[in-house]
């Protein structure tokens, strides 16, 4: 057998390749290249090759057939075979590609390599392949199967003298909305497979996602009073575009807006219409039952050249033009109209030539450049330009499957750039010996001397076999012991290390050993994007994938993970996901492995109460603090009492989340426990409530209530009263009732012409029971300072205050529990200055604090400033390990001694 590959080998554009066969050569495609010199394949090699028996195409994209009036007008009377929708589409390309050959022929002042003549005696001469699916030239058999790329796409299986040859041509698994995937042959493991490459170094985004995108973008720039361009390939994503913006106008997702279609779009999607069982489902029913599915009249408009310009003057709406690429054609001829406002667009749905201007547009997108050239003119752009993933080309990971499926001897890459090709081949088994072929090359392969394949090693079951099977799978792994599980899907195994070569759902390429694989999930045939959103889902809140789990329907037995879902009956990949992470933490004698190193689970009673109890250190089963946080924030942001929220104990047993209400009395018991359920529910997360009172606050409730000319309160904070020098009214019971409601303090009136109380009491005034004479203020604030000094105080501010028609000195030490230990020098103060005094209920924190951080020794190693809490006299420290018993006492003592506040030491 031997290759010759005229074209299309290290490239995207002029497909071309000579094959020979079991004594018979066939040609397979002849295409050309968008852009370049040279347009052609390297026809030269023919003369040196055996003169083709049957040409064989594998679809009617220009790359595969642009040059098949030159290979005619060679071999006139050699059969041409093709799809019947192939053959007629080619009908049109051909003409269109013609017209792109003579553009350029002017432009370059060269001559056509081919006349319209010649292209016509081509068209007439086309053959159809059976229906059968099966042709036999010369000594070979012939079989085409269903590539799924466009309507009418083939591959071929070549077999003759006990050599077989796989041919892929362009290849899509998973289609788009007109057409199935590829047909999947299997068990014929081909001695060699030429196979595309366009992306093999690239994971497709989410389908979905990607029309979703584009139908809302398109939609954003007409209602801006834009027109949205999206230049097409004519044969194949116009379609898609077609069904795409429809069918999200039929479902109401955007509205209504003339779609116009100009170029080979308005006859490609004619024919398409012409072929109802080539099509899928939705798009046959359609076109039976309304004639067309594509071409809507009242929605769709297709567009004479001569309409364009009033097109342009008329109502805002979506064009969808060929050629693709932009190079020449309808497309072009928007482009240069449309490029330079910013309220139009241009989105950009397909394969983009390096040397295109497609290319060089989502270039300028990226910043690279700001001036596009077309047809000759140069345009600064300024509309917007999108890209969008609506491929019809196989990823890198379906590609690879293929190949594990086909399991051919040697496996030659072609139909893609040097980049995509060397990725791909590194992911490909090297048993499959992947080779990336280069143009003008001829690659020969020995018949064996029994007759049946070509020399080269063929793949055999081994003992490695259960190594191969993860190929495609999902990986449950673990980098190191006591670090997290993450995942990441199997592509390839080196069988010689035992290495599995995988990528992360963010397309990091890693490689893992067969120890630190915890459990094979199950096979992803999907999106990246869609794996990658699992698997953030599972990992960062795995709790409402657990709860309700029926764990009792467990037999008591040993069991593998698929053994467990098939009896929980859950199989879905984010349900197995999150099962497979709580075995995962059952204790070290409940996991084991059988001989075929499947894991193996020992389900026991208390292991499934632990399961249904959600008792066990399971990954992800409580956000982490910051989603946790903003959870409770959205659910409490209403609430009229809610402060703010904070992580307390974090790394202990005890870790929760403590919510902060400015009256936290206000809050009864029961609402108390909803929220708590509502979080542990929502986020995984315990809730603690802080008994802190925000003090400032009840003096604003009381002006509210009682205006603004109520006397200072004194706030009893241990018995949750707070009490009023002034006459109560006749509805003071009714103020009571209101105050205790939203603040759950008891709210009591005294009577402000009553005596003022001598010692004692948190809101007491002190004054010495024999009179003197009143000092001024000034005086009296010197006269203070003096007192201080004689009885070693530090007091840091004295000030005048007026209560009623007393004036009194406010004396502010660092903390009123500091102030109740100098009641009797108060009495002393007052009768050196003729008044009464009394002290500042709020302590100084910034003083405790820094006086704190003194007495801390530097070996405590504190992991954040102290805390301070007012309404219990402590200061929190968080340590990463509790300091000694007798060590800590003689802090919190020094401390307690100067501050009146107790030291608290957490472990973090």
């Amino acid at each position: 057998m031997k290759v010759s590959v005229l074209g299309g080998g290290n490239e995207v554009g002029a497909s071309c390749l000579h094959v020979e066969i079991a004594g018979t050569n066939l040609l397979i495609d002849a295409g050309m290249r968008m852009h370049g010199d040279q347009p052609l394949p390297a026809l030269g090699m023919l003369e040196d090759l055996g003169n083709p028996e049957a040409i064989l195409v594998t679809h009617a994209h220009a790359d595969h057939i642009g040059a098949l009036p030159i290979i005619h007008a060679l071999y006139p009377e050699v059969p041409l075979y093709a799809t019947p929708p192939t053959a007629d589409l080619m009908r049109i390309m051909m003409k269109d590609s013609y017209k792109i050959l003579e553009q350029r022929c002017r432009e370059t002042n060269t001559l056509p390599p081919y006349t319209d003549e010649q292209v016509n005696q081509l068209l007439q001469s086309i053959l159809l392949l059976p229906a059968s699916g099966v042709l036999r030239i010369g000594n070979v058999k012939i079989t085409s199967l269903r590539a799924g790329h466009i309507l009418g796409a083939v591959m071929f299986l070549i077999e003759g003298g006990g050599e077989t040859l796989f041919v892929t041509g362009d290849l899509s698994f998973k289609a788009g909305r007109t057409i199935p995937g590829a047909q999947v042959p299997h068990g014929i493991q081909p001695d060699v497979m030429i196979l595309e490459s366009t992306y093999g170094n690239r994971a497709h985004t989410d389908r979905n996602t990607e029309e979703n995108r584009l139908a809302k973008h398109v939609a954003e720039v007409i209602a801006n009073d834009g027109f949205a361009l999206i230049p097409a390939f004519a044969l194949g994503r116009a379609q898609e575009v077609l069904l795409v913006l429809q069918d999200y106008m039929d479902k109401g997702l955007i509205p209504e807006f003339p779609i116009y279609v100009d170029g080979l779009v308005t006859p490609v999607s004619q024919i398409y219409k012409s072929y109802p069982h080539f099509l899928k489902g939705p798009v046959a029913y359609r076109v039976r039952n309304h004639g067309d599915a594509f071409l809507t009249e009242g929605r769709c408009k297709a567009v004479h050249p001569k309409e364009r310009e009033q097109i342009l003057k008329g109502k805002p709406g979506c064009i969808v033009a060929s050629s693709g690429m932009l190079i020449g054609g309808a497309s072009s001829w928007y482009a240069e109209r449309l490029v330079t406002d910013e309220k139009n667009a241009i989105f950009i749905t397909g394969y983009q030539d390096e040397e295109s201007p497609g290319r060089k547009l989502l270039n300028i997108a990226d910043g690279l450049e700001d001036h596009i050239e077309l047809n000759g003119q140069s345009y600064p752009v300024k509309c917007r330009i999108g890209k969008y993933g609506l491929s019809a080309h196989a990823d890198a990971n379906e590609i690879n499957r293929f190949v594990q499926t086909l399991s051919p001897t040697y496996t030659l890459l072609v139909h893609g750039d040097d980049e995509a090709r060397t990725q791909l081949s590194t992911i490909i088994d090297p048993k499959f010996h992947p080779l990336l072929v280069e143009n003008g090359e001829t690659y020969p392969f020995e018949k064996r001397k029994s007759g049946k394949g070509v020399v080269g090693k063929r793949y055999r079951n081994t003992e490695n076999e259960s190594l191969r099977e993860k190929i495609g799978s999902l990986l449950l792994y673990q980098k190191e012991s006591g670090k997290a599980l993450k995942l990441a899907i199997c592509m390839n195994v080196q069988l010689k290390t035992k290495t599995f070569i995988c990528q992360t759902p963010k397309g990091k390429q890693i490689r893992l050993s067969p120890g630190q694989i915890k459990e094979t999930i199950g096979y992803w045939n999907q999106s990246i994007d869609e794996l990658r959103e699992v698997t953030d889902q599972v990992f960062s809140f795995s709790r409402p994938y657990l709860e309700g789990i029926p764990w009792e329907r467990l037999p008591n037995e040993n069991l593998s993970l698929t053994e467990i879902v098939h009896a929980l009956q859950i199989d879905s990949i984010d349900s197995r996901l999150a099962i497979s992470l709580a075995l995962q933490s059952l204790p070290a004698e409940n996991i084991d492995s059988n001989q075929f190193d499947v894991t193996i689970y020992k389900i026991d009673p208390a292991i499934k109460k632990r399961l249904s109890a959600l008792d066990l250190p399971i990954q992800g089963l409580k956000m982490n603090p910051a989603q946790g946080m903003e959870v409770v924030r959205n659910q409490l942001e209403n609430h009229p009492h809610f402060i703010r929220c904070g992580v307390d104990h974090l790394g202990t047993e005890n870790e929760a989340i403590t919510i902060y209400f400015d009256f936290p009395d206000a809050v009864l018991e029961a609402e108390r426990e909803e929220i708590a359920t509502r979080v542990k529910s929502e986020t995984g997360w315990s809730v603690e409530f802080s008994p802190s009172v925000r003090q400032d606050l009840l003096q604003t409730e009381l002006t509210k209530l009682l205006g603004n000319a109520i006397p200072t309160p004194s706030i009893h904070l241990q018995d949750r009263k707070v009490v009023v020098a002034m006459e109560g009214s006749e509805n003071q019971e009714a103020l009571a009732d209101s105050f205790k409601q939203k603040t759950g303090f008891d709210l009591q009136f005294k009577d402000g012409k009553g005596k003022s109380p001598s010692t004692g009491g948190e809101n007491s005034l002190y004054q010495a029971t024999a009179s003197s004479e009143r000092l001024e203020n000034n005086q009296a604030i010197e006269e203070a300072k003096k007192w201080a000094k004689d009885r070693n105080l530090t007091i840091y501010k004295t000030s005048m205050k007026q209560k009623g028609s007393t004036t009194f000195m406010e004396v502010h030490f660092i903390s009123p529990e500091i102030a109740r230990r100098h009641e009797a020098d108060l009495e002393e103060l007052s009768y050196r200055i003729g008044m009464p005094v009394t002290y500042t209920k709020s302590p100084k924190q910034n003083e405790i604090i820094g006086l704190a951080l003194q007495l801390i020794p530097s070996h405590w190693q504190l992991k954040r400033n102290p805390s301070i809490h007012m309404d219990r006299a402590t200061v929190t420290v968080r340590l990463a390990e509790m300091p000694e018993d007798k060590e800590s006492e003689q802090v919190s003592e020094k401390l307690e001694q100067s501050t009146g506040y107790i030291l608290e030491v957490l472990v973090k």
